[in-house]
């Protein structure tokens, strides 16, 4: 007959705080080992939960009646209880037990003692290693699991101790062992092994997150920050560290889960914390209180939480694995396990993971701070962050230099803390803000000439199309930054013909050029090239895609070309442009995401990212007269109003553009009208008028491409043809 099986609702056991999570390990781990082989445990709603045949009253006897502690011993540290100036309230009442659970207890304090063979104080130094190194020769069973959790053997012999467990299973004066040993005394008689009175009400508390009023005054060191005590402590009015004892002899039997593995030279790049499970490089970024200086180096620890009924033995193996996977490598850094979890870089069954960093708080206290849950999600958008991996890193390790200015390293964590976001959240605006940060520390970049050219850094790399769908909100304001951010030498001006050289519209943002198929700093002895045909300069978007214009006509003008030289591979909207000339868009934001969008490696087919949904409207007078005067040469259309505008467009003249930048509009449309009357256009305006900003406005609108069928709309309103949008027959 199949026995019933049993839930669990364990509210004691929670993500939060460290032990409490290394508690529900604990109680995993121990029935398995010592009650029901078939117990699985899982995570719901953010507390542990336990499956298994045993119901609660039986549950609560095997911890009270038969768990046997697992022999937990650091006879290399100092405070152990192995050495005579050691509390010695734990260690001596159980090695001296005759009780059937302390029994392998008794025995290990026993062989420890020989191995220390009655030394006055703690080894150091060599004598530590080799210690450390007889231990794991001599040591077997769950003795060995622990010693592989406190303490990690280095390819050359030398001890390296994961964060989890501090410095070899203590920190500073706190030594867990002996505290393990000593909260086994306040628990059970040492002599019967039989539990005393209270054990049962602490239990009970433990395990379902009870308040007790027979909490004993002990350290609890780094994993529970709330109970350590101290100034401002939430534990006492005296700010006495109050613990319940199961609390931390469950903790600690959770932590043989954590077996770190021996460290490789290349692997880990000699932190001992790289090596232990999920554990990862600290980085200040992804929670409110990043600051550079909790980058330490006790990393952090990325804690998995599951779904699914799973036992030990599972749980065992998923820890062994212990690593996240990005880009089909080791996640080393946070943001590297933030970008795993995002693309689903992780074993299966994992629903999210609790973030741990071991930071320096409270003075010099190291805690373990949590430092969010990190749920995990499908968004395949996220493997787009490989493409400025490298990039990032080159910033990064540059920003370290004991000479690289400031700027370096703000810029840095900006965009890493927007990358943390874009992990997070994935939404539209989290991948503009990355966007937008990564085309400022670009141009701080171009700011400071010396140090880029002598840490070698490089423009943003390119970036594939698939940027420009992960923040497309479908808003004008993208579009017009795509339209801005696309638009390179047209065909007619190749390599081969008279426009040789003029490059995409990012050659006037930075002093860049192509090497190899590639965009570098053009750059001099002294620093970086400075280049006259750098015109934007991050004053306003107006002011900066005037210039642009401006300098394109007079390049274009010089080597030959009758027609403006640079053409959108992703133009706007006639209407969004129209807004964009009334001042209804957001410059700033539009500024912000083309020079983000400048480094996209752009398709050669033309594309369009909104469909107009109003009503069509007949547009400006103005804005047909100046952008018809400037139309680049057309091609892919045969239509009539095509080949009108073809043949009537004059030739480059960058007059008009230096009018309008000075607000003589009604100057600037003269100059215009007459240019298109030479032409043949005929144009029927005789007088313009309008503000300075409008006239600086629709100079600005030059350097925005707008699509075949708005050219030939655009033509009609010129010469005075029926206000109406063309007919595809006329493109």
């Amino acid at each position: 007959m199949t026995s019933s099986l049993h839930l669990h609702t364990l509210k004691g056991c929670t993500p939060q705080p460290l032990a409490h999570y290394l508690k529900a390990l604990g109680v995993l781990r121990l029935l398995a080992e010592q009650a029901d082989s078939a117990t699985r445990g899982l995570w719901r709603d953010g507390v542990f939960c336990i499956v298994t045949s045993l119901d609660e009253e039986e549950l609560l006897s095997f911890f009270l009646e038969r768990y046997r502690p697992t022999p937990l011993i650091a006879p290399w540290n100092g405070g152990s209880g192995f050495y005579p100036k050691d509390t010695k309230s734990g260690i001596d009442p159980i090695s001296a037990s005759e009780a059937p659970r302390f029994k392998a207890y008794a025995g290990a304090i026993k062989a420890a003692r020989l191995q220390v063979d009655g030394a006055d104080k703690s080894p150091k130094d060599d004598t530590k290693a080799a210690l450390l190194a007889a231990s794991r020769r001599g040591w077997r069973g769950p003795e060995l699991e622990w010693l592989c959790a406190a303490t990690v053997l280095a390819e050359e012999g030398n001890p390296k101790y994961p964060a989890l467990l501090g410095t070899g299973g203590n920190d500073g004066r706190l030594d867990f062992t002996n505290n393990f040993m000593q909260r086994l005394v306040d628990l059970f008689e040492p002599e019967t092994g039989r539990p005393l009175p209270e054990a049962h009400r602490l239990l009970a508390a433990s395990l379902h997150g009870q308040p007790s009023d027979e909490l004993v005054n002990s350290k609890i060191g780094q994993f529970d920050p709330g109970a350590a005590g101290g100034a401002n402590s939430t534990s006492s009015y005296k700010g006495e560290s109050l613990i319940n004892p199961w609390d931390f002899v469950l903790m600690l039997e959770g932590s043989l889960v954590f077996q770190a593995s021996v460290v490789r030279r290349l692997d880990g790049r000699g932190l001992p914390q790289a090596s232990a499970p999920f554990a990862l490089r600290g980085q200040a970024g992804g929670y409110a209180s990043a600051s550079k200086a909790d980058e330490s180096a006790r990393g952090e620890q990325w804690l998995p939480l599951w779904s699914r009924p799973a036992t030990y033995a599972e749980v065992q193996a998923l820890f062994h694995e212990g690593r996240l996977q990005v880009g089909g490598r080791r996640a080393e850094r946070a943001l590297d396990a933030a970008r795993a979890v995002a693309g689903l870089g992780v074993a299966r069954g994992i629903t999210s993971f609790q973030r741990y960093g071991y930071l320096e708080r409270n003075g010099q206290s190291n805690l373990a701070v949590p430092l969010g849950l990190w749920p995990v999600q499908a968004e395949p958008r996220a493997a787009l962050l490989g493409e400025i991996d490298e990039w990032v890193e080159r910033l990064r390790r540059a920003a370290d230099g004991k000479t690289a200015p400031a700027a370096f390293g703000r810029a840095a964590r900006k965009i890493e803390r927007a990358m943390f976001a874009v992990c997070e959240g994935t939404s539209a605006s989290d991948w503009q803000s990355l966007l937008a940060e990564l085309g400022a520390a670009e141009d701080m970049l171009a700011g400071r000439p010396k140090s880029t050219a002598e840490s070698r850094l490089r423009p943003l790399p390119r970036l594939s199309e698939g940027w420009l769908d992960a923040l497309d909100d479908g808003s004008a304001e993208v579009s017009l930054a795509a339209a801005i951010a696309s638009q390179v030498t047209p065909a007619w001006a190749s390599p081969a013909g008279p426009g040789q050289g003029l490059g995409p519209v990012r050659v006037h943002c930075l002093p860049i050029e192509r090497s190899k198929g590639f965009w570098k700093f053009a750059a001099t002895d002294t620093g970086l090239l400075k280049s006259p045909r750098v015109v934007w300069s991050g004053r306003d978007l107006v002011t900066d895609l005037a210039a642009v214009a401006l300098r394109r006509a007079i390049e274009g003008a010089r080597l030959g070309t009758k027609r403006f030289p640079l053409q959108g591979r992703c133009p706007t909207s006639l209407a969004d442009l129209e807004r964009f000339v009334r001042g209804e868009v957001d410059d700033e934001k539009i500024a912000r995401l083309a020079r983000g969008l400048m480094a996209i490696d752009w398709p050669q087919a033309p594309r369009s990212l909104r469909e107009e949904t109003e009503p069509w409207q007949p547009p400006s007078h103005l804005l047909a007269l100046f952008k018809t005067l400037y139309a680049p040469l057309l091609t892919g259309g045969k239509g009539r109003r095509l080949r009108d505008l073809a043949e009537r467009t004059p030739p480059l003249d960058a007059a008009p553009l230096r009018l309008l930048l000075a607000g003589r509009l009604d100057a600037a449309g003269r100059r215009a009208a007459t240019r298109l009357r030479g032409s043949g256009a005929r144009p029927k305006f005789d007088l313009v008028l309008g503000s300075a900003d409008l006239a600086r406005r629709l100079a600005a609108s030059i350097a925005i491409p707008i699509t075949l069928h708005d050219h030939a709309t655009l033509l009609g309103v010129v010469r005075r043809r029926p206000i109406a949008p063309p007919l595809e027959s006329d493109i």
